[in-house]
């Protein structure tokens, strides 16, 4: 049985492009619940300063069937699109795959 993945997606607007990438990334999020078993986390955190906030996405896929699962719907492929025609980022989005090191995720 293979480990879950954890991925960190790091998204930086263009000035005065947060509110739309925030509407298409939310968007995206509610087609993963939907549709998605086996993507156990999808949740979009936005910077509170300034007119191009970094957005951050975390992400946890059951295993890498269900990552792959992802890259190959077509709310991924229409979010990647949207991205590119409406030239809404500032920078290349970054991802990180990344492993839990210690700490907690939470008190509730």
């Amino acid at each position: 049985m293979s480990s879950p993945i954890d991925v960190i997606v790091i998204l930086t607007p263009k000035p005065g492009k947060a509110d739309r990438l925030e509407e298409l990334l939310l968007t995206a999020a509610k087609a993963v619940e939907a549709k998605e078993p086996g993507t156990l986390r999808y949740h979009l955190q936005r910077e509170t300063k300034g007119d191009a906030p970094t957005f951050v996405m975390l992400e946890k896929y059951a295993n890498q069937a269900a990552l792959e699962t992802h890259g190959k719907s077509d709310h991924y492929k229409d979010l990647g699109r949207a991205l590119k025609e409406e030239e809404l980022l500032a920078e290349p989005l970054k991802v990180l795959f990344t492993k839990e090191a210690g700490g907690y995720g939470s008190k509730l």
